[in-house]
């Protein structure tokens, strides 16, 4: 009998088909050096990074992914404008991580992987609703897991809606796994005149 896996969370990979500026490295490097701890990890102090004019074109490229996302996931018209909110930079060393959490007053969030070894790094998410009845299984689906990882590798951008929670464990390996986080809204009218739904957002 088939099974149909109804209403599913997209994890929409895309890669960065370029190589970072030396402009754009050493915004990146002056970041480092000002930031504050978060939990598990470090974080850049301005959470607005994208809007550094050494990151025009780097913007542009995410934008074009993210309207790529809009286009083959959301399957949304043109009218709606999909556009970067909030963008910080994590610095991850060895044994830090970041914790299991998820981004509110956003639409879709996004990790853009500046520094990292597939064979090591990896992002996880996390099922909802997964407390109650615990079966052993012999196998692990994504119908019976309580969370599914994916390795990553520096310039992959990864898209996913900003309800859903995800962390990475303690990193491993050598590297200091660096990577920009972003958060996205839209701009446009959603609902109906006639329905009594319509909101316009500015």
């Amino acid at each position: 009998m088939p099974v149909y896996n109804i209403f599913p969370e997209p994890v929409y990979f895309s890669k960065l088909k370029r190589a970072l500026t030396k402009e754009e490295l050493k915004t990146i490097n002056f970041y480092k050096e000002k930031t504050h701890k978060n939990e598990g990890n470090v974080v850049s102090n301005d959470a607005y990074v994208l809007e550094n004019k050494s990151f025009k074109n780097l913007k542009k490229n995410l934008n074009k992914i993210i309207r790529d996302y809009f286009n083959e996931i959301v399957c949304t018209s043109d009218s709606i404008i999909p556009y970067v909110t909030q963008s910080w930079l994590n610095y991850t060393s060895i044994n830090q991580y970041h914790h299991k959490h998820n981004h509110s007053n956003s639409y879709l969030s996004g990790i853009f992987y500046i520094d990292a070894d597939k064979t090591v790094d990896k992002v996880t998410f996390h099922k909802p609703h997964s407390a109650g009845i615990v079966l052993e299984v012999d196998t692990f689906n994504t119908f019976n897991s309580k969370s599914w990882w994916f390795p990553v590798e520096t310039g992959d951008v990864v898209l996913f809606p900003s309800s859903v929670s995800h962390g990475v464990d303690k990193k491993k390996g050598t590297n200091t796994r660096i990577s920009l986080a972003f958060n996205v809204f839209f701009k446009g009218t959603i609902g109906s005149n006639k329905g009594l739904t319509e909101l316009v957002i500015e």
